[in-house]
């Protein structure tokens, strides 16, 4: 029993892991269709396309307000998610996702006033 667990420690898995990887992407790449280089193979999130892409100007502010609606996207499913199955108070979560549901309306209001 003491030899399976020199095998399953993490440093042996991870090397193991990485060869396996390495070895498929070689294989992937030996395998795959040979075309002619292109310069827009290489962009991000374009796949080879020349896509014209919209101009948008992000300011601090509209960056920050989805950052925050992100974070409270994601604390309001970890709460909920951890709360007890066979609890009685259901009505906790209800009222804690409504209170998330208030957050992200006030969050997502627009000001008139600029």
């Amino acid at each position: 029993m003491e030899n399976y667990s020199l095998w399953f420690s993490p440093p042996i898995l991870f090397a193991i892991f990485i060869s396996l990887g390495g070895l498929m992407l070689g294989v992937g790449k030996l395998i795959s269709a040979k075309g002619k280089e292109n310069p827009a193979k290489f962009i991000h999130y374009s796949c080879g396309e020349d896509l014209e892409t919209p101009h948008l100007e992000l300011n601090y502010h509209a960056f920050f307000r989805l950052a925050l609606l992100f974070g409270i996207l994601h604390i309001v499913v970890l709460v909920i998610s951890t709360i007890p199955a066979k609890m009685d108070m259901k009505i906790l979560s209800v009222i804690y996702i409504v209170g998330a549901a208030v957050s992200i309306l006030i969050l997502l209001e627009r000001d008139g006033h600029k």
